[in-house]
């Protein structure tokens, strides 16, 4: 369980710079045993360049996998819940794309290193610093890249890692027309550039086919009814299939499987040209200026077609640049455009929460404000028996009291008294007269006796010489 008292991005800080600490010590201890003691070029076969090259795809992967491993979705509904074998799928196509774009990146900047710095070499230790650094970076970057992993990014990822593999494949083409012919051709051939040309496609197909899950999953996971539902499975079906005859127009060149080559190409066409078409229709919350977007894009690829054949203004390469730069521009800006909408229906989501919020505090509110009126009431009602108890008087009381404890003596005496075994005898009233007179005494010393003030001393006055000759027997 995460420590609760720590935050998750600063962990997430703490975590890539351990492994990019760790990716220098292992890529630099490396680079070290294979220099050797001569020193070595920025470019070139053996080179500090193609070490870093190779040392990063590796570990880039595993700092991929590392974080695809700890990922934790967003705040944002784009939770996704697919099974064990897709989500391997994945994390591994992430990690091919990130190894890929790390191989032919640091390929590419070790190449202007040398131009910039002609005959330049590195020593041992030098070179395994330096080789280090760029395996921690490529590290760092990957683990992050990973843990934090959205739709946004994943296409970002995919436009740098399509515009580097084909400039990579195209700067290294043994034959410099093969533009002459058609784009294909570049995967023809057995060389580094044929091997980064169908190699870009099939990763390419696979990062869009991931990104097919991340771009429909709030889409999923929103839908208020199986229509809503059906339409979001159409749309990762569609742009799945993309991916799949990408892949297949790689893993098929054109000089070995032409018309199986052909089949990929023309069904990827078709389907990006149906999904265009119907993407309001799948996405109804989707701009209106993005829908028109897909018809202008689908006017010009026909136009370009046109134009090759039958007009024979241009080849195919043209062609074929026209129509995948447009597709694949297409696909990024959809992305993005759904995660945009993923995005509107979650704030919309916690506008109705605070909305709700709100409701329940203005209902405790009022409840406050009715308890407040009933406890006044209470309080006014509390007041008129505080008064009369301010004027209670205990000396009455007493003498009340006592009263009638009199009264009660004179009940039992004037009872033993009356009787007589042969009749009715005449009471006698005597003492009933002299308890009745000291009674009308007591309430006169009462009601003359000033009122008791604080502080008063709570001593009985001294019985007088009357008290004393009545309470006698």
């Amino acid at each position: 369980m995460a420590d609760l008292n720590r935050p998750a991005a600063v962990t997430s800080e703490a975590r890539a710079l351990y492994i990019g600490s760790g990716a220098f010590i292992v890529l630099g201890a490396a680079a070290f045993l294979l220099v050797g003691r001569e020193p070595v070029p920025l470019s070139g076969r053996g080179s500090a360049g193609e070490i870093s090259a190779l040392g990063t795809a590796v570990l880039g992967a595993v700092a991929v996998v590392a974080g695809s491993l700890q990922h934790r979705p967003p705040a944002a509904p784009e939770v996704r819940r697919v099974g064990r074998i897709r989500n391997a799928i994945d994390i591994a196509a992430l990690a091919l794309a990130h190894a890929c774009t790390f191989l032919v990146g640091w390929l590419a900047l070790f190449a202007i290193f040398q131009q910039a710095f002609m005959g330049a070499v590195l020593y041992p230790v030098a070179a395994a610093v330096l080789v280090g650094t760029t395996g921690a970076i490529s590290a760092y970057i990957a683990y992050l890249s990973a843990l934090s992993m959205t739709a946004y990014r994943l296409a970002a990822l995919l436009a740098v890692f399509l515009v580097s593999g084909m400039l990579a494949s195209m700067l290294t083409a043994q034959d410099p027309l093969w533009w002459q012919e058609h784009l294909s051709a570049l995967g023809a051939s057995s060389d580094i550039s044929g091997v980064a040309f169908n190699g870009t496609l099939i990763v390419a197909g696979v990062m869009i086919t991931t990104l097919a899950g991340y771009a429909t999953s709030a889409l999923r996971a929103t839908a208020e009814n199986q229509s809503a539902l059906r339409r979001a499975w159409w749309l990762e079906g569609a742009i799945a299939l993309l991916g799949v005859f990408l892949a297949g127009v790689g893993l098929f060149p054109v000089d070995e499987n032409f018309w199986i080559h052909t089949l990929f190409a023309s069904g990827m066409a078709i389907a990006f040209g149906l999904l265009a078409a119907r993407i309001r229709d799948l996405v109804p919350s989707i701009s209106v200026t993005f829908g028109v977007l897909g018809w202008v894009f689908l006017t010009v690829i026909a136009a370009a077609a046109v134009l090759w054949f039958p007009v024979g203004y241009y080849n195919l390469t043209a062609v074929e640049l026209i129509a995948a730069s447009l597709i694949f521009s297409w696909l990024i800006v959809l992305i993005r455009n759904l995660a945009a909408v993923d995005a509107d229906q979650y704030d919309g989501t916690l506008y109705d929460v605070e909305q709700e919020g709100a409701s329940l505090y203005a209902g405790e509110q009022q409840d406050a404000v009715l308890y407040g009126a009933a406890a006044s009431q209470d309080a006014d009602s509390y007041e008129p028996a505080q008064q009369d108890t301010a004027s209670y008087d205990p000396g009455l009381y007493d003498a009340e009291k006592e009263d009638t404890a009199l009264y009660d003596a004179y009940r039992q005496d004037a009872g033993l008294r009356g009787g007589e075994p042969n009749g009715t005898a005449r009471k006698d009233t005597s003492l009933y007269e002299a308890y009745r007179q000291h009674a009308d005494q007591q309430d006169a010393d009462l009601l003359a006796r000033p009122r008791p003030q604080p502080g008063d001393s709570m001593d009985p006055p001294p019985a007088t010489a009357a008290d004393r000759t009545v309470s006698g027997p």
